[in-house]
C-alpha cells in the first residue's frame, strides 16, 4: 500500500475523530447535555443506523464469501468467553471490556469511511453476528431480546433486495442514513469522561492490540480477502461497546470499572486504527 492511498483511506477517520472532539467541546460548554446524548443515542439506533443498515444492504451486492465473516467473529467471542469464565473475579472487567467492540454505533461509520459505502453491509454481518453473541453468549439473554431495529432493517433489505423500490424513498432512507456518521460520533464526544485506572489500559490492548492481531490471524485460516479482510479487522479493531456497562451490570461487574474501560479504549483508538490500517 503506498502512501498516497493509506493517507486517503485514514483521513476520513481524522473527520470522525473531530466530530468526537466536537462533542467533548459542545459538553464542557454545556450546549448539549448527557440528556441530549440519551437523545441522539436514540435517535441513531432507531432511526438513522436502521435507515442506513436498510440503504446499503439493498443498494449493494454482498459476496458469498463475507459469510466467512461469522465463523471469524464466533471463534473471537468463543476465546474471550472461555477466558472470561475461567480468569479471577477480578479480572473479568477486563476481560469482558476487552472482547465487547463498538461495531455499531463506531464500527459502521470507520468502515465505511476507511473502505468505501460498499463495504457497508461487510461491517453489517460482523455487527449483527457480534451482538449475537454479545447478547446470547455472554449475557445470556431470551432470543426475543436479539430483536433490534437494525436487526428489523437487515431482515427487510435482504427479503426485498429483488423488489424495486421507489427512488424516493430509497433517497430518503440514504438522506437519514447519511446522518448516522456524525450523530454517532457526536454521541461517543458527548459521553466519554476522562478517566483513568491501569486495569483499564490492559482491558484497551485486549481490546485494540491483541483482537485485532486474532483477526489478523484469523485471515490466514479463513478465505477472507480484499475488502472482506479489510472490514474483518477493522471491525475487531473498534473500541469497547459503551453498552457493555449496561451488560455488564447485569452479570454483577462494577459499572465504574467497566466505564473506565470503554473511555480509555475509546481515547487510545485514534492511535492503534493507525497501526492497522497498515496491515488493510
Amino acid at each position: 500500500m503506498n502512501a498516497a492511498v493509506s493517507s486517503a483511506q485514514i483521513a476520513p477517520v481524522y473527520t470522525l475523530i473531530l466530530i468526537v472532539l466536537v462533542g467533548m467541546l459542545l459538553r464542557r460548554l454545556h450546549v448539549l447535555t448527557p440528556q441530549d446524548a440519551t437523545s441522539i443515542r436514540k435517535l441513531v439506533f432507531n432511526v438513522s443506523l436502521p435507515a442506513m443498515t436498510f440503504t446499503s444492504l439493498y443498494s449493494n451486492d454482498i459476496p458469498l464469501k463475507a459469510l466467512w465473516i461469522i465463523p471469524g467473529v464466533i471463534a473471537i467471542q468463543a476465546v474471550g468467553y472461555a477466558l472470561f469464565r475461567i480468569v479471577p473475579r477480578r479480572w473479568r472487567e477486563t476481560v469482558f471490556s476487552g472482547f465487547l467492540g463498538n461495531t455499531g454505533f463506531m464500527g459502521y461509520p470507520v468502515t465505511q469511511a476507511m473502505l468505501g459505502p460498499g463495504a457497508l453491509p461487510l461491517a453489517v454481518i460482523y455487527e449483527q453476528t457480534h451482538s449475537f453473541m454479545a447478547v446470547g453468549v455472554w449475557v445470556h439473554r431470551s432470543a426475543r431480546s436479539l430483536l433490534s431495529p437494525p436487526l428489523v432493517a437487515t431482515a427487510l433489505a435482504l427479503l426485498l433486495k429483488q423488489v424495486p423500490l421507489p427512488a424516493f424513498l430509497l433517497d430518503a432512507c440514504r438522506l437519514v442514513g447519511n446522518t448516522t456518521s456524525p450523530l454517532a460520533m457526536l454521541f461517543v464526544g458527548l459521553t466519554v469522561e476522562l478517566a483513568f485506572h491501569w486495569k483499564g489500559l490492559v482491558a484497551a490492548a485486549i481490546k485494540l492490540i491483541a483482537i485485532p492481531a486474532m483477526a489478523l490471524g484469523l485471515t490466514l485460516i479463513l478465505p477472507l480477502a480484499g475488502d472482506i479482510r479489510s472490514a474483518f479487522i477493522i471491525q475487531s479493531a473498534m473500541p469497547t461497546m459503551v453498552a457493555s456497562v449496561v451488560y455488564g451490570a447485569e452479570l454483577g461487574l462494577d459499572v465504574q470499572k467497566l466505564s473506565r474501560n470503554v473511555v480509555l479504549s475509546t481515547l487510545l483508538f485514534p492511535l492503534t486504527i493507525l497501526l492497522w490500517r497498515l496491515f488493510l
